[in-house]
């Protein structure tokens, strides 16, 4: 018996946060979704996560879904620790999606499973702009599909997971690269990456090669509405035809930026004091923010800019910051 056919009831995972390199808004669809072009990349931050087809000692949360108990579990009181946390409705989706091929009950029984238990260590900040909420359901979807003996492929839970969130489809791509060496059995594993074009409203994946740099992320500690950030851009753009306009993912470019740093004053004066006091070839705000990140390419200025950080007057006492790399584990040696 090899590993993958392995039968196990214990998974971790690390749930992998993201970086948009470039994004562009290109339309509204009626459905109130937004087409979008973007390059988007992972990041060496993560939550972590442990799923289990056992049920565990400690439960925030508990729902009975198609046949089978769900149970959640976070020490972290900031997330939602109820059926509206991404993490509950990735599980849920793989779950459906993979009761529409075969008994799910039988399935579950055949597996040695009683329920699917989730249980997240976050530490990734809330609706920063980094799809920390996106990974963990997609971390979920590869860890249920995983211990259920991967009935579904990674392009299949990709294509189930964009009803979760525009994000996660990116972000079950981008997991199953860095989590690679614990999803052996997986797939279509190996047309994951670390790095992708993404478009449509999220559910057009293309794996590119990525661009690495060193990274300081930063966040002032405010949650920024994505909806909001979306709506401004529609009352802005209304009537005009900017899905003609020329997009070049390959320069630093965020249209959401704009619309976040005039109606968020603390983000405006993060940017602003990063680029002043700061060495980076790049500022850009991530997705809707308020998460911003300082891209370098040489080490000697990323390492000097990071350690003065811990004597700089201009950082506020509210605001987080992580030194991290971005492009994928193997990127830099």
């Amino acid at each position: 018996m090899n590993r993958a056919d392995m039968k196990s009831f214990e998974i971790e995972l690390n749930a992998y946060a993201k970086i948009n390199l470039a994004l562009y808004v290109l339309s509204r669809r009626t459905s109130g979704y937004h087409d979008i072009k973007s390059f988007m990349q992972g990041i060496n931050i993560f939550d972590t996560l442990k799923i289990k087809t056992k049920i565990i000692n400690n439960y925030n949360y508990n729902c009975f879904f198609a046949e089978t108990n769900i149970y959640l579990f976070s020490s972290n009181k900031n997330i939602p620790l109820t059926a509206d946390n991404l993490a509950v409705k990735g599980a849920e989706s793989v779950i459906e999606a993979i009761s529409s091929r075969c008994n799910f009950a039988d399935l579950m029984n055949e597996r040695g499973a009683d329920c699917i238990s989730i249980e997240i260590d976050k530490k990734l900040p809330v609706a920063a702009g980094i799809a920390g909420g996106s990974g963990n359901a997609a971390t979920v979807m590869l860890g249920v599909n995983h211990l259920l003996g991967n009935p579904l492929s990674m392009r299949e839970l990709m294509e189930v997971g964009v009803k979760v969130g525009a994000d996660v489809p990116f972000s079950i791509m981008m997991n199953a690269y860095l989590n690679a060496d614990k999803l052996v059995g997986l797939p279509k594993l190996g047309e994951a990456s670390s790095a992708a074009i993404v478009s449509g409203i999220g559910e057009v994946v293309e794996a590119a090669e990525p661009r690495p740099y060193f990274v300081i992320l930063f966040n002032p500690g405010i949650a920024v509405s994505t909806k909001e950030v979306y709506e401004a851009i529609d009352r802005k753009l209304e009537g005009a035809d900017y899905a003609q306009r020329e997009v070049d993912i390959n320069l630093f470019y965020n249209d959401l930026e704009l619309y976040t740093l005039a109606n968020y004053e603390e983000v405006q004066s993060l940017v602003s004091r990063i680029r002043e006091n700061l060495q980076a070839d790049e500022v850009l705000m991530s997705g809707s923010g308020p998460t911003v990140a300082a891209y370098y390419t040489d080490y000697t200025r990323f390492e000097a800019d990071y350690k003065a950080l811990e004597s700089a007057r201009w950082i506020e006492p509210t605001w987080r910051y992580w030194k991290t790399k971005s492009g994928g584990h193997d990127v830099w040696s």
